[in-house]
């Protein structure tokens, strides 16, 4: 799988949120859309059990394999696809 160069090796969450021209992940999420080669999207926020605040929104930010294995773009690199690429 092909990585997403960021600003000091690969990207992480403040480079992916410049990426994607956003802030603040939208609640909503956000369309399929490719960057630097790879397709990436944004999941939806569940919503949170009454009464309880959120403090982690999870892995929300995506990137979709070529193989077809969908996974957080913060662990690309430790994907392995079936035919040995990273």
């Amino acid at each position: 799988m092909k990585l997403i160069p960021g600003r000091y090796r690969y990207a992480d969450a403040h480079d992916m949120y410049a990426l994607l021209g956003v802030k603040t992940l939208p609640k909503e999420g956000m369309p399929e859309r490719e960057i630097h080669g790879v397709r990436v999207y944004v999941r939806p926020l569940p919503p949170a059990a009454p009464g309880v605040r959120r403090n982690f929104q999870g892995l929300r930010v995506m990137a979709i394999c070529p193989c077809g294995r969908r996974l957080a773009v913060g662990r690309m690199g430790q994907h392995r696809c079936k035919e040995g690429t990273i």
